[in-house]
C-alpha cells in the first residue's frame, strides 16, 4: 500500500533493463476514488493505473593510455591508475545526478528534472528560504523533505551566522556544529553551485539511480597501441537516473 501522506499520484514502481532503456512501471493510485461508509463494509475500490515510461541508459566513463614499462617498472601503478579512474566516473556521476542536462549522453539531472519547483531567497535569510522550499514540497509536491545540499561556500555563510550579541546560532567554533537545518540532514558538495541549494525528498518513492553495469575497469590496446608499447586503461559504468516526482524537490537561489 502507500504510504500516508504521499498525495493524490503515490505510486509503487517496478522496472526492468531493456538494451540501453529502463522500462519504468508507475501504479498511480488515486485518492479520490475512497469513500467513508458509516456502519458498512462497502468501499469504492482504488483502482491502479499502470503506465510505461522508459529512460535511456548512458555510459559514463573516461580512460588513460599506459605504457608497458609503467605498468610493469612502477610498483602498484595498474592499482593506483584502477582506483582513480574509477573515482572520475563516480564523480562524473555525481555531478551528472544533480546537474545533468539531458542531452544524449548526459543524465537528466535533479536540477533538471520535470516538476522541479524554485524558491527565490530574494530578501530572506538563508534559513527562511530554506523552510519555505520545504513548505513548498510538502503542499505542492506532497513529500516530506529529508535533505539539502549546499556548496560548501554557501554552507560557511549559514555556519557562521551570529545574532546580535554574536553568538554563533550553528554552534561555538570550539564544537563541530550540527550539519542540519530545520532538522534537515545537510549535504555539503561543490558539485552544486554557489548560491543554490537543492531541497528534496531523497527517498527512493521520489527518486532512484539505476545501474545497468556496474563500475568496470577494462585494459586493452587502442590504434597503435601495441606497436607503440602501450596500453590503454578504460573505465566505466552505465546508468540512469529516474525522478518519479519533480515537484518533491525545490532549488532554492
Amino acid at each position: 500500500g502507500c504510504q500516508c501522506g504521499r498525495g493524490s499520484d503515490d505510486k509503487s514502481v517496478n522496472y526492468q533493463y531493456g538494451n540501453d532503456r529502463v522500462l519504468v512501471y508507475y501504479y498511480f493510485f488515486f485518492n479520490d476514488t475512497a469513500t467513508t461508509e458509516i456502519y458498512t463494509l462497502s468501499l469504492h475500490d482504488a483502482l491502479p493505473i499502470s503506465t510505461q515510461r522508459t529512460k535511456t541508459v548512458y555510459s559514463i566513463g573516461t580512460s588513460l593510455p599506459v605504457t608497458d614499462e609503467q605498468l610493469e617498472d612502477v610498483a602498484q601503478a595498474q592499482g593506483y591508475i584502477n582506483d582513480r579512474l574509477g573515482f572520475f566516473v563516480l564523480q562524473r556521476m555525481d555531478g551528472q545526478e544533480i546537474n545533468g542536462n539531458g542531452v544524449a549522453p548526459n543524465l537528466t539531472g535533479i536540477l533538471n528534472a520535470s516538476g522541479l519547483q524554485t524558491q527565490a531567497a530574494g530578501a530572506d535569510p538563508v534559513p527562511d528560504a530554506i523552510y519555505k522550499a520545504m513548505t513548498k514540497i510538502r503542499v505542492t509536491g506532497r513529500a516530506f523533505p529529508s535533505a539539502a545540499i549546499f556548496h560548501p561556500n554557501d554552507w560557511q555563510d549559514v555556519r557562521l551566522l551570529r545574532t546580535a550579541d554574536g553568538v554563533y546560532i550553528w554552534g561555538s567554533p570550539a564544537e563541530s556544529g550540527p550539519e542540519m537545518i530545520w532538522g534537515l540532514r545537510v549535504v555539503q558538495s561543490d558539485i552544486i553551485a554557489e548560491n543554490t541549494a537543492l531541497v528534496g525528498d531523497f527517498s527512493p518513492a521520489m527518486l532512484a539511480l539505476y545501474i545497468r553495469r556496474g563500475l568496470e575497469v577494462q585494459v586493452g590496446y587502442v590504434n597503435t597501441d601495441f606497436t607503440t608499447g602501450q596500453q590503454t586503461v578504460r573505465a566505466g559504468i552505465r546508468a540512469a537516473l529516474v525522478v518519479y516526482r519533480g515537484a518533491a524537490f525545490c532549488s532554492v537561489t
